[in-house]
C-alpha cells in the first residue's frame, strides 16, 4: 500500500500524533518550512480500514421454481415485509387460473399426442400387414419359379433321352435298310433274276436306303442344333426367373428392414412425445400445489435478495433486499428470480470489498474490529475467514478492482440486524523493528521517491526506498538513518 504524499497535508500529521520541531529543537510556534521528523526504529503496525455490511449467515431465498410453468404469477396474498415469522407460516400466495389454464391446455396435449400413438401404432400394424402378403407372395413366387426350373431341367433331360433314342432308331433303320437292300441284290445275283421287274425292284431298294441315310444324317444334323441352342435355352430361361425371384425377395428384405425402423421410428417418437404430455401434466399438476409458499424457518421476511455473498449478486446491497416494486398484492412477478429472504438474525456475519492495493495485508485469520455505523459505541471483534483470490470490476466500465472479503465473529448483538452498515479494521501483520518516517516526509518526482534531511541550517534531498505504509507512518528501506531529523515540508515539490 503505497502512501499518499501531499506536503499541505500538515493537519493530518498533527491528528496523527506526530511531534513536530523546530530549528533547535524548541516546541511553540513554528513557520511552516522549519517543521521536521525524527528517522525512529521499531515495529511497524499495519491496519486496513474498510467499509463493510452485517449479513445472516442463516437465511433461505424464496423463488418459485416451477417444473413446466413459464407464465407470470400473480400475488394474491403476501406478508408484510421486516416481519418476524415462523417456520410454516405462509409467506406469499399467487392466483392459480393461468397455471390451471396451462394444465387444461396440457390434458388436452394428451389427449392429442394419444391419437397421434394409436395412429402411429395402427400404421405399424397395416404396414406389418400388408409387407407379411407382400412377402408371402414373393416366396411363392420364388418356389414357382424353381419348381418351374426344375421342370425345364426334366423335361429337358427327358426330351434329351428321347432324340437320342430316335438317333439310335433311325442308325437302325439305316442297318436295317442296307442289310435289305443287301439281301435283295444277293438274291437276285444268286438266281440270275435280271429282268426288268427285278432291276425295278432293286433299284426301288436302294432309293429306299438312301432316303433313310439322308433322313438319319438330316436328324442327327437337328440332334445337334438342338442340343447346341435349344437343349438349355429353358433351363436358362428358368434360371433367370428364379435368379430375378431371389433378388426380389433379398431386396425385399433390405426395404422390409428399412422401413421397419421407420415405422417403429414413428411409433418410438410418439410415445415420447406421448411421455412428455403426461410429465408436463404432472409437473403443472405438483406446480398448482407451489402457489402457496411456507416459510421454511423462523426468522424475518425481507424482500427480494439480501447482501452477501450468494451467486447471485456481485453487490452489497445497503438496507433490507433488492427491492422489487412488484410486491404487492396484485402484483406480477416473474419465475425463478428471488422474490424474498426468510432470514435468522441469531447468527450474521460481515462482508467487506477491499481494493488492489489492500489486498496484499490482507489474509484468513488475520483479527478484526467491527464498528457498526448505528451503534458507533459498539466495538466487536472478529477475524477474517475469507479472502478472494479473483477480483471483479466495482463497475460494467471501471478498470477498479476489487476483492471480496468475509469476516465472522462469535458473540450474538440482539440490536443488529441483516444489512446494517459497518466500519471494520483489520490488523494486519506488522512489520517488525525497521526505520520509519511519517508519510508527510517522503515526497516523489518522476516515480522515484525523497526525503529532506536536515543537518543543522543545512537541508538536502535524498533518494529513499519505502516499503509498507499504514497510511500515517512509512517504512524507509535505504536512503536514512535512525535519529537522523527530516523536513516536513518542500517548498519545490509539486505534491
Amino acid at each position: 500500500m503505497r502512501p499518499s504524499i501531499r506536503s499541505s497535508a500538515i493537519l493530518a500529521l498533527i491528528a496523527a500524533g506526530v511531534t513536530l520541531m523546530g530549528a533547535g529543537g524548541d516546541k511553540g510556534t513554528r513557520s511552516i518550512d522549519k517543521l521536521t521528523a525524527e528517522v525512529s526504529k521499531g515495529d511497524l503496525p499495519i491496519e486496513v480500514e474498510l467499509s463493510g455490511v452485517f449479513v445472516a449467515d442463516n437465511k433461505d431465498e424464496i423463488r418459485i421454481e416451477p417444473e413446466a410453468y413459464r407464465g407470470e404469477l400473480i400475488i394474491t396474498n403476501l406478508i408484510r415485509e421486516g416481519k418476524a415469522i415462523k417456520e410454516g407460516d405462509i409467506l406469499i400466495e399467487f392466483d392459480q387460473s393461468n397455471l390451471e389454464d396451462s394444465l387444461e391446455e396440457a390434458k388436452d396435449d394428451v389427449d392429442d399426442k394419444l391419437v397421434e400413438l394409436e395412429k402411429a401404432k395402427a400404421e405399424l400394424n397395416s404396414w406389418e400387414i400388408d409387407e407379411e402378403r407382400g412377402n408371402a407372395r414373393r416366396v411363392a413366387e420364388l418356389a414357382k419359379a424353381t419348381r418351374e426350373q426344375k421342370k425345364a431341367i426334366e423335361k429337358a433331360a427327358l426330351e434329351l433321352s428321347e432324340k437320342e433314342q430316335g438317333l439310335k432308331d433311325a442308325d437302325r433303320r439305316v442297318k436295317d435298310a442296307e442289310i435289305d437292300f443287301q439281301q435283295l441284290t444277293q438274291l437276285y445275283e444268286e438266281r440270275e433274276l435280271h429282268t426288268a421287274t427285278e432291276n425295278i425292284l432293286v433299284e426301288r431298294q436302294r432309293q429306299q436306303l438312301e432316303n433313310t441315310r439322308r433322313s438319319t444324317a438330316k436328324t442327327k444334323r437337328d440332334f445337334e442344333l438342338w442340343k447346341k441352342y435349344d437343349h438349355d435355352a429353358e433351363i436358362l430361361e428358368k434360371e433367370l426367373e428364379v435368379a430375378d425371384k431371389q433378388a426380389e425377395v433379398e431386396k425385399a428384405k433390405v426395404k422390409t428392414a428399412a422401413e421397419r425402423k421407420e415405422q417403429e421410428a414413428k411409433v418410438k417418437k410418439a410415445e415420447r412425445a406421448m411421455k412428455k404430455a403426461e410429465e408436463k401434466v404432472a409437473e403443472l399438476d405438483v406446480d398448482t400445489k407451489s402457489l402457496s409458499v411456507l416459510s421454511p424457518r423462523d426468522g424475518i421476511v425481507f424482500y427480494g435478495a439480501m447482501a452477501g455473498n450468494d451467486s447471485h449478486s456481485d453487490i452489497i446491497f445497503v438496507g433490507m433486499g433488492s427491492r422489487n416494486d412488484e410486491m404487492k398484492i396484485g402484483g406480477r412477478v416473474r419465475t425463478h428470480q428471488v422474490l424474498m429472504t426468510v432470514a435468522s438474525m441469531d447468527k450474521l456475519s460481515v462482508e467487506m470489498k477491499a481494493l488492489e492495493s489492500d489486498i496484499q495485508h490482507l489474509k484468513e485469520g488475520l483479527p478484526i474490529s467491527i464498528q457498526p455505523t448505528a451503534f458507533p459505541a459498539l466495538a466487536i471483534d472478529g477475524e477474517l475467514t475469507k479472502v478472494d483470490q479473483v477480483a471483479s470490476r466495482t463497475g460494467f466500465l471501471s478498470d477498479v478492482r476489487e476483492f471480496k472479503i468475509h469476516g465472522t465473529y462469535e458473540k450474538t448483538f440482539p440490536q443488529l440486524r441483516s444489512g446494517m452498515n459497518c466500519r471494520i479494521t483489520v490488523r494486519a501483520n506488522s512489520v517488525p523493528d525497521c526505520l520509519q518516517v511519517p508519510v508527510l516526509a517522503v515526497f516523489s518526482e518522476g516515480g522515484k521517491h525523497y526525503c529532506l534531511v536536515k543537518d543543522g541550517e543545512k537541508t538536502t534531498r535524498r533518494p529513499v526506498m519505502i516499503g509498507a505504509s499504514n497510511g500515517q507512518l512509512v517504512e524507509i528501506k535505504e536512503g536514512l538513518r535512525e535519529g537522523e531529523r527530516i523536513s516536513l515540508y518542500d517548498p519545490l515539490a509539486n505534491s
